[in-house]
């Protein structure tokens, strides 16, 4: 990807985030944020634990003024694989003093919807789909109550950590229960 990002005019950025550029122990998949110029380019499927995201250039501004929550992330904690012009570090510079914290009601928003989803699971026996989304609700709940303390939510593996230096100790344990039953 990143030779190819190399060749391609349209692609201003691309940026290694998530728990496999943080230390962690244990780190699931490859999050990437491709920032592109005018057209999308046209890439092969990334492999399934590769989660590609791709955002037009103007958008990118909009998105972090808004609060996005995934690009304020990146924008705090990626890593740039490749940058055509320093694109990159100067968006960098300009965003990273003054990120919002993700959205606490957004992500209790995103938590209850996922419960619902991870409740319908159980229900039709799908174990390994209700574990999944049991994770993923718990993440939403982690970085709730971290935003609602003015933290920034760190890497999956690193939110049950910081859960309790804020004193959520329950929390933390169910996250770190559900990561083991995930990892089996």
């Amino acid at each position: 990807m990143v030779e190819h990002a190399a060749t391609d005019e349209t692609i201003e950025a691309l940026v290694a985030s998530g728990s496999a550029v943080r230390e962690v122990a244990i780190s699931d998949d490859l999050d990437l944020v491709l920032v592109y110029r005018r057209d999308r380019p046209q890439l092969p499927r990334p492999p399934i634990d590769v989660d590609l995201r791709e955002y037009d250039e103007d958008d990118v501004p909009r998105k972090l003024a808004a609060g996005h929550d995934y690009l304020s992330w990146t924008v705090r904690f990626g890593h740039a694989l490749f940058e055509r012009d320093a694109w990159w570090t100067r968006l960098w510079m300009q965003w990273n003093g003054r990120l919002a914290l993700p959205s606490s009601s957004e992500a209790r928003k995103r938590a209850h919807k996922t419960k619902h989803q991870y409740e319908a699971m159980l229900a039709v026996g799908d174990g390994d789909a209700a574990t999944e989304l049991r994770v993923s609700m718990l993440t939403h709940l982690a970085r709730a109550a971290l935003s609602d303390c003015g933290k920034f939510p760190q890497s999956r593996p690193e939110l049950a950590g910081q859960l309790r230096t804020i004193g959520e100790r329950e929390l933390a344990d169910r996250l770190d229960e559900a990561l083991a039953q995930r990892r089996g």
